[in-house]
């Protein structure tokens, strides 16, 4: 495996992080704002980790 695949599994970790533990984190870390869209961004931060695991390497 090459140094680019790993970032892009490490990436999908942490989006399925932000995913799974996004009500826990509006109500501890963003108390005084409104609803942030954790488990959105975690979404989008996954589709970008599979992108990179995915792609091809050309050179």
């Amino acid at each position: 495996m090459n140094d680019r695949k790993l970032k892009g599994i490490a990436v999908i970790l942490f989006g399925i992080l932000l995913s799974a533990s996004g009500a826990e984190m509006n109500r501890t870390v963003l108390a005084s704002f409104s609803d942030f869209p954790f488990a959105l961004i975690g979404i989008i931060v996954g589709i970008v980790g599979l992108i990179m695991v995915f792609k091809n390497n050309k050179g």
